[in-house]
């Protein structure tokens, strides 16, 4: 597919992304969603490639709703490295959804703990907030869905792990509920982007340290643009970056998360702007908005019921940080004018 109209196409300011509609019932609540999955992690394990039958039973109050459905394997590659023992998941539904919270889900991500301790778990928590941080800036951004989940492998009965894990909506239904496509394109240029949008994008990525990511480019693996962005809008203009995968953004900071080599940076917890160079008024004025929005995400964290102490305060003592940059005009310029990219 060419993309060379895409590169030619002026996008005009004043557009601004349609009015999002009703979300479906998975998302319309915040609170932790009690449930019991069975399948054959085992076997999932050993052939990771398979899809494999499962069950899902919704434990959360009254009499039990239980869902069949199919399971595929994520985040493949953390487990063949051995650097996670429990994968993230892929969900398929079908019409055993309807009257349960799970009603007009098809294909559904689940991101899980990646190792059975308490550590691991919160990492994953800490990822899941930063979701909802950027649902807090923009409302062109993933839900999320805090879930307390019970692993049972169907093939011996046995009980694998309780621990929370949260879903998250797939683009598909966020660009269906805010009237926009998936576009898709091996490359899309900075320019047909959002001014507006772009920035928060560029500016969020940095305030929670996070340099794994392109919303120009493809991940090697793949033939579509981008790479854990999801380009929404109209291939005619204007498009949308919406983020995803947070596990090697420096406010989570894992025991595995490196920054590209070359980037220049020692640790994922050294922030770095990675966006593209454009007027000190945009800038600003996203700065605006995080300065707005402070306090509403700080609390994020703050009031979260399954963060640990010690968490929530590495998380605000990072954020402190951020706001102490993009306060002082010789750091902003250090920081964001002099390391913002041309292309």
């Amino acid at each position: 597919m060419q993309y060379s109209k895409l590169l030619r196409v002026a996008l005009v300011a004043s557009i601004v992304p349609a009015t999002l509609v009703a979300q479906r019932p998975l998302f319309e609540e915040s609170s932790a969603l009690e449930v019991t999955l069975r399948a054959p992690f085992g076997a999932m394990n050993a052939n990771q490639d398979g899809r494999f039958n499962g069950l899902l039973i919704v434990t959360d109050g009254g009499a039990p709703d239980s869902i069949p459905l199919e399971l595929t394997l994520r985040g493949k590659t953390r487990v063949r490295t051995g650097i996670c023992e429990f994968p993230g998941l892929m969900l398929f539904f079908d019409d055993a959804t309807r009257g349960t919270p799970f009603e007009g889900q098809s294909a559904l991500p689940m991101v899980t703990h990646c190792n059975d301790r308490d550590e691991s778990e919160q990492f994953m928590l800490l990822e899941y907030n930063i979701y909802r941080v950027y649902n807090q800036l923009t409302d062109l951004s993933l839900a999320v869905r805090i879930t307390k989940v019970t692993y049972i492998d169907s093939e011996s009965d046995r009980p694998v792990a309780t621990r929370y894990g949260f879903f998250n909506e797939h683009w598909d239904h966020l660009a269906e509920r805010s009237g926009w496509t998936y576009v898709r394109a091996p490359v899309i240029p900075p320019e047909a982007y959002d001014t507006e949008q772009r920035g928060i994008f560029e500016v969020f990525q940095y305030f929670i340290g996070n340099t794994d990511w392109s919303f120009a480019f493809a991940a090697p693996d793949d033939d579509y643009c981008c790479h854990n962005a999801v380009p929404l809008g109209n291939p005619a203009g204007p498009v949308f970056p919406v983020p995803f995968d947070f596990d090697q953004a420096g406010i989570v900071d894992p025991p595995y998360a490196k920054p590209d080599e070359t980037l220049g940076i020692r640790t994922v917890r050294q922030r770095l702007y990675r966006g593209i160079c454009g007027s000190a008024d945009d800038l600003q004025a996203t700065f605006e908005l995080f300065r707005t929005q402070r306090q509403k995400l700080y609390d994020i964290f703050e009031k979260s019921e399954q963060l640990s102490a010690s968490s929530k305060s590495r998380t605000a003592s990072y954020f402190d940080d951020f706001y102490s940059t993009v306060d002082d005009e010789g750091r902003v310029r250090r920081e964001f004018t002099n390391k913002c990219r041309t292309n």
